[in-house]
């Protein structure tokens, strides 16, 4: 790997001649060669000056009535309080992402409850929210500072390719549980929204790096100023180097580099009108390990190649306030992606805009609404066995939602109805209804119920799928093919919730849900009748499974989060998840693959963290992990811990020393991938 004229680069794999049907269309299309080091130029030629902002604030001194009134604004699209949200919500702040010893935002969520979070290789991750994880959580909406990161190809979210420079991050908030109401399809077990910092909040310049055993090196720059006196900005680079994962079966394959850059700039117009504009572009490669099809003996091969992963998007937003009772918004954003694996590419264009508007009606009655327009511009290409027919196609969605909160006692009982109204090209047309209540029968007593519908409707690899067919053999040859169904349609879910929020002890506070989950039409693969196939190679047959809605059930379980501050210098964090997930074919399926996916979660998960702020401005932070046994995956029951130790010097530097994993030299978290292995890195972090 070197850094040259065209950015990150890695040594290509030769190819076997039978895989000379390798795409062409688009696999000349030259790669963003964008990287940080680039930016990094740029901000080193801004003038150096005292930062401005606060760097934010210690979560040790943050107290626990600060904590339960963090503003979010994730379950009702407006600013309000975490106490007083109707909604099973975590935030995992700045500060708690900075002690944890996270690299990457996928490993900051597993500081949530009712959220597991496996590594299956050094570079992708199984996430679920309330069960069904998987490698792209098709079932949990995730977005970036409102922008959907969703991909409506294979449904879900590429993890490797969400980044940005975790210190600009001001908190992730994590709704467990429907969010269809507001943000649309998709939003079936959950949301999860990452919120930067404003371009004001991160004045000054700042600088991040080091190194270790599995986190090779990383290494990050940004800038902020202010242009007169109501325009600010700030621009960012960062690049990183991941060593591969533990392979017992052979060499190692999975190692990970990424550069990225962006900007944001934040201009108060006037008293009442806001406009931020903020835009990020990336260029990697991520190892992988593919199994191949081919038509002749030995009838399979395996790709080991780098997969070149580019993109840039542009987001603006324009907020104006009528005063108390009104205001509204406007979003707009450009997303471009280019991903080539080994045995397929996607280049996908997408624009969306979305408008929303907040009127209070009398003292007790408050609406929000809205309307978004998306459309996705998807062109792919496979090797032979991989094909999507068509294999370009435009997505168009187009939604409405509206949402009415009444406010019955003044600071004590609340109603909310709501529902958001979508058509997409594959299922139609689309309601997701909720109603939330919220009693506060005393200061730091909330209870709260909520019942909803969510979707999550066809993607193309479900609409579209020609073919993948899978390696096989035997004489004659039978090789496996997965192909898609134009009659799918979308997976529902009912969900029911309760919670409590209570605060028993000045220094304790306690977040209990408990939820019921009723599932129905979701995915199942069901065998067709064998066809002989003479070409291409030599004649051979092909065992079709087909993609259908044959499949129901239901999971409930609980969730508690508490924080307690034992004193002012040491915090203790729990949070304990128990999932029950109980899922059964319709009458008439034959499938015997998909019910797996209730033995991919763990029934239980404990994570206990312990935040200590030492003399001479030392920080001891541990985190220990139970995760209960995956059946399916064949990984057993495990407990690992990680620790970080760092000591600050002032407000200008910060040193670090971080110990992951540390309870195994090696470890599996999910099954078709290599293992994660023990791992130390030394970091810094300086402002000026």
């Amino acid at each position: 790997m070197g850094l040259g004229e065209g950015g990150l680069t890695a040594p290509r794999v030769r190819r076997e001649p039978w895989l000379s049907s390798r795409p062409a269309r688009l696999a000349g299309r030259p790669t963003p060669a964008i990287t940080a080091g680039l930016l990094a130029l740029l901000v080193a030629a801004c003038p150096l000056r005292p930062a401005t902002a606060a760097r934010g604030g210690d979560l040790t001194e943050l107290s626990l009535e600060e904590l339960m009134n963090t503003e979010i604004t994730s379950v009702s699209r407006k600013p309000e309080v975490r106490s007083a949200a109707a909604d099973a919500i975590y935030v995992i702040t700045e500060d708690e992402i900075r002690r944890s010893g996270a690299r990457t935002l996928a490993d900051a969520l597993r500081l949530a409850p009712g959220v597991q979070v496996a590594r299956i290789d050094a570079n992708k991750w199984a996430i679920g929210v309330r069960g069904f994880a998987s490698r792209l959580a098709r079932s949990v909406l995730v977005l970036i500072d409102g922008r959907s990161v969703y991909d409506p190809l294979f449904a879900g979210t590429y993890w490797e390719v969400q980044d940005t420079l975790l210190e600009d991050v001001d908190r992730i908030e994590i709704i467990r549980g429907p969010g269809g109401t507001l943000w649309g399809a998709n939003a079936v077990n959950g949301v999860i929204n990452i919120i930067t910092k404003s371009a004001r909040q991160t004045q000054g310049g700042f600088a991040t790096g080091g190194g270790g055993t599995e986190e090779r090196a990383f290494g990050g720059i940004r800038y902020g100023g202010r242009i007169g006196e109501n325009l600010y900005y700030r621009g960012y680079g960062k690049g990183f180097d991941r060593d591969a994962g533990f392979n017992p079966s052979g060499p190692e394959y999975d190692a990970w580099r990424t550069g990225q850059s962006g900007f944001r700039t934040d201009w108060d117009a006037s008293p009442r009108d806001a406009l931020s504009v903020q835009g990020d572009v990336y260029a990697g490669q991520s190892g992988q390990r593919t199994p191949v099809a081919i038509f002749r003996p030995p009838f399979r091969t395996v790709l080991t190649e780098d997969s070149d992963l580019s993109g840039a998007n542009l987001l603006s937003r324009w907020t104006r306030s009528f005063g108390p009772r009104s205001d509204l918004a406007l979003q707009a954003y450009y997303d471009h992606t280019y991903r080539r694996d080994p045995s397929f590419l996607e280049v996908k264009n997408t624009g969306d805009l979305d408008f929303q508007h907040r009127y209070r009606l009398t003292s007790w009655q408050e609406v929000i609404w809205g309307l978004g327009y998306r459309l996705d511009n998807d062109r792919t290409e496979g090797i032979s066995g991989v094909r999507f027919d068509p294999a370009d196609r435009d997505l168009k969605l187009s939604r409405a939602f509206v949402q009415d909160e009444f406010t019955l006692v003044p600071t004590r009982f609340r109603v909310t109805v709501g529902s958001t109204f979508e058509h997409n090209d594959f299922s139609g047309f689309e309601v997701q209804p909720s109603g939330r209540i919220l009693w506060t029968p005393s200061a730091g007593h909330t209870e709260w119920g909520a019942a909803a519908r969510a979707v999550r409707t066809p993607s193309r690899i479900e609409h579209d799928l020609a073919e993948v067919t899978v390696p096989g053999g035997g004489s004659p040859p039978v090789f496996p093919r997965l192909v898609g169904n134009e009659n799918f349609v979308s997976e529902k879910v009912v969900d029911y919730e309760v919670g409590y929020r209570v605060r028993p002890l000045a220094r304790l506070f306690v977040d209990l849900v408990s939820f019921y989950n009723r599932y129905d039409d979701l995915l199942s693969i069901e065998p067709g009748r064998p066809f002989p196939e003479p070409a291409p190679g030599v004649p051979h047959l092909v065992l079709p499974f087909v993609i259908h809605n044959r499949l129901h059930g239901e999971s409930y379980g609980v969730e508690l989060a508490a924080d307690a501050a034992v004193t002012d210098w040491w915090r203790l964090n729990a949070a304990y998840t128990y999932l029950d997930i109980r899922l059964r074919h319709d009458p008439d399926s034959a499938d015997r693959f998909s019910d797996a996916a209730a033995g991919a979660s763990p029934h239980n998960q404990l994570t206990a963290r312990s935040l200590m702020n030492l003399p001479a401005h030392f920080e001891l932070d541990t985190v220990v992990r139970y995760v209960d046994n995956l059946p399916t995956q064949q990984v057993g029951s495990y407990v690992d811990a990680d620790v970080r130790v760092a000591r600050r010097f002032g407000r200008s530097l910060e040193l670090s020393v971080v110990g992951q994993n540390l309870a195994h030299d090696h470890h599996r978290e999910f099954a078709g991938g290599t293992e994660v292995q023990r791992g130390v890195y030394g970091g810094f972090r300086y402002w000026w």
